[in-house]
C-alpha cells in the first residue's frame, strides 16, 4: 500500500491500538465519522496490519497534522455552521457513537433483554467494553439472550435507541459522580473544617448507623501534617510512646517542616538513631509508609480524647 488516504490511515492506526482505547478514541470524533470508522474495523481483515501499512498510515497521519498546523483559525476558514459537525444518521449511529461508560451508565436500569437488544447493534469489541461495566449479576442474563437467535423489530430497535441516545445526551452534562473513596475523603473535609471539639461528636454520630463509615472517616480526618499543630510539650509525650522505625517511617518524603517539627521534639541522641533509621529503610512501600502514619495518628486522635493533646488552630 502506497499511501494510506483518509479512512484507511485511521482505520489501520485504530487496529494497532487496544479495544478500550481505540474506544475512547473514537469517543471523542464526530459521531457520523465514529459510526462509519467502526463499520469500518467491524470488516477489517483478523490479522494485523503489516510493518509497511503502518509506516505509510504514521507518515499520512503527520502529514495531516503539519497541514492542520499550518490552516488558519476555523473562523477565517469559513462560515462557523462549515464547521460543526452533522449530526448522527440515526438514533442506532447514535448509539454506537456514545462513550462505553456512558452507554452501561444509559442502560442502568433497564431489562436485560432491552440490554441485550441495544448491545446487539454494536460490534463485539464495543459491546465488550460497555458489558464489562455492567453490574456483575445481569451479565451472563445479558450474555444469553444476546445469542438467542430470531428477527429484530426495526421499529423497535429505532424508538429504544433513540431513548437510551436521549438518556446518553442527558447523562453527558452530568458531573461525573465521585468514586466511594472520593465520597469519603469529602465527608472528612467537611467534618476537618469544623472546629476540632466538634468533630468527634458527629463521627460518634455516625459510628452508630454505619460504624464502618466512621472508622474511613476517621482514618482520612486525622491527617500527618496535623503534627505541627501540637505544642511541643505535648508532642514530646506522644513520640516517646512511638518507637523510632515507626516514626522513621512515618515521615518518609513528608514535608520537611513536619519532619522539622517532630525531630526538634527529640533528644540529640533519638535523632540520631532517627537519621541511622530512616537511612536503613531506603525505598518504602506507600502501603507500609501509610501503615505507620496509621499508628502515629491513632495516638494523636486518642490524646485528643483524653484530653493530652490540644491542636493550636
Amino acid at each position: 500500500m502506497a499511501d494510506a488516504p483518509g479512512d484507511d490511515a485511521a482505520v489501520l492506526l485504530l487496529r494497532a491500538l487496544p479495544a478500550e482505547v481505540a474506544e475512547l478514541i473514537l469517543g471523542r470524533l464526530d459521531p457520523v465519522a465514529a459510526g462509519r470508522l467502526r463499520a469500518r474495523l467491524r470488516a477489517a481483515p483478523a490479522e494485523p496490519p503489516t510493518g509497511p501499512d503502518m509506516d505509510a498510515a504514521l507518515a499520512h497521519f503527520f502529514d495531516l497534522q503539519r497541514i492542520a498546523e499550518r490552516a488558519p483559525p476555523a473562523a477565517e476558514s469559513g462560515p462557523a455552521e462549515e464547521a460543526k459537525p452533522r449530526p448522527p444518521a440515526g438514533p442506532i449511529e447514535e448509539v454506537r457513537a456514545l462513550p462505553p461508560d456512558r452507554l452501561a451508565k444509559a442502560l442502568e436500569g433497564e431489562q436485560p433483554g432491552t440490554v441485550a437488544l441495544v448491545l446487539s447493534c454494536l460490534d463485539p469489541a464495543a459491546a465488550g467494553l460497555v458489558m464489562k461495566r455492567m453490574p456483575v449479576e445481569v451479565r451472563a442474563d445479558i450474555a444469553i439472550r444476546m445469542t438467542k437467535p430470531g428477527p429484530r423489530n426495526l421499529s423497535l430497535l429505532q424508538r429504544l435507541a433513540a431513548a437510551v441516545a436521549e438518556k446518553g445526551r442527558r447523562l453527558a452534562d452530568l458531573p461525573p459522580e465521585p468514586s466511594a473513596d472520593e465520597l469519603v475523603s469529602n465527608l472528612a473535609d467537611m467534618i476537618r473544617a469544623m472546629p476540632r471539639p466538634e468533630r468527634m461528636p458527629v463521627v460518634r454520630k455516625i459510628e452508630l448507623t454505619d460504624p464502618d463509615l466512621a472508622a474511613k472517616v476517621v482514618e482520612k480526618l486525622s491527617r500527618i501534617e496535623d503534627l505541627v499543630k501540637i505544642p511541643d510539650r505535648q508532642l514530646q509525650g506522644l513520640l516517646a510512646k512511638l518507637d523510632v522505625k515507626t516514626i522513621a517511617t512515618a515521615l518518609k518524603d513528608v514535608d520537611p517542616a513536619i519532619r522539622n517539627k517532630v525531630t526538634s521534639n527529640m533528644s540529640s541522641r533519638s535523632r540520631t538513631v532517627l537519621d541511622e533509621e530512616t537511612e536503613l529503610l531506603g525505598s518504602v512501600p506507600a502501603s507500609r509508609v501509610k501503615e505507620a502514619q496509621g499508628k502515629v495518628l491513632a495516638l494523636v486522635l486518642k490524646g485528643e480524647e483524653d484530653g493530652e493533646i490540644t491542636m493550636e488552630e
